[in-house]
């Protein structure tokens, strides 16, 4: 498991294997049993890795911190921000990818609703 999230976050930084061995001080063989989980990766090197990758250790195994969703009707209602929130553990990486996109494009960067409306249309096939 943690194996392939490790894969997931080199792959998505454009990094190599031996790369990202090299920095953990092993060889690019053993960095490769650590990401198809035939060894588990130890205290130390996941620390190393979390660093590396600017997040923290849970999230290198998949949780992911919770978002706030943003609604300018109800921001300064403390009680209606809270039911409003979007717990994002459930999600795979590509899909808490694409919602952390989504959030940061700007309305003249695309037509949003247009957006939204042909992946709908492309998943209902």
């Amino acid at each position: 498991m943690i194996g392939s999230r490790l894969k997931q976050f080199r792959e998505y930084n454009g990094f190599h294997t031996e790369s990202i061995a090299q920095m953990l001080g092993l060889p690019a063989s053993e960095y490769e049993k650590i990401e198809n989980d035939v060894v588990a990766p130890d205290i130390d090197t996941l620390t190393k890795l979390a660093k590396y990758y600017r997040v923290t250790i849970g999230e290198l195994y998949g949780y992911t911190p919770r978002i706030t969703l943003h609604d300018k009707q109800i921001e300064h209602d403390a009680e209606a921000v809270d039911t409003r929130i979007l717990k994002m553990t459930d999600l795979t990486w590509d899909e808490a990818q694409l919602i952390l996109y989504y959030r940061t494009l700007e309305e003249t960067d695309i037509d949003k609703d247009a957006l939204i409306s042909e992946i709908l249309k492309r998943l209902r096939k």
